[in-house]
């Protein structure tokens, strides 16, 4: 019996390959956006304290209501890579995606083409055995005379 063999494997394995590096790619972005969240979330926390402790009208309250402007300032820069990583995240997500897709198909069409050689295999199988019952019958009727 013949092995099986795809036309299309090398762009399988092509697929695959673009594949691996999107779901890469989509990692790469989604930590990404998870560490500026944790930072944002650590100069939020940073801003809260500072709020509490500018109350006081000493050298700390002083000192607490200028590292609450930096923070702000820090925040807002946080807000702005935020925006950039999310865009990055949704293009990975749609990269992936699609390359998910691709791949999706050229498995489909391999495993009916792997199908459909396993069924004329069968029927090639079925003809051949067949054949040797005919073979077989005919020996029998003939040693009979």
């Amino acid at each position: 019996m013949r092995r099986f063999r795809f036309r299309l494997q090398p762009l399988v394995r092509l697929r695959s390959q673009l594949e691996r590096n999107a779901r890469r790619e989509l990692a790469t972005a989604m930590a990404a956006v998870n560490q500026v969240e944790q930072q944002q979330a650590a100069a939020a926390q940073g801003l809260r304290e500072c709020a509490d402790q500018a109350a006081g009208a000493d050298a700390v309250g002083m000192l607490a209501r200028s590292l609450e402007v930096g923070l702000r300032r820090h925040k807002w820069r946080l807000d702005k890579q935020l925006a950039v990583a999310e865009r990055g995240l949704t293009k990975a997500q749609g990269d992936y995606a699609q390359r998910a897709r691709d791949l999706k198909v050229l498995q489909q069409l391999r495993d009916k083409r792997r199908d459909e050689w396993r069924l004329e295999v069968q029927r090639a199988e079925q003809a051949e055995l067949d054949e040797l019952s005919r073979l077989q019958r005919g020996i029998q009727v003939g040693g009979e005379d």
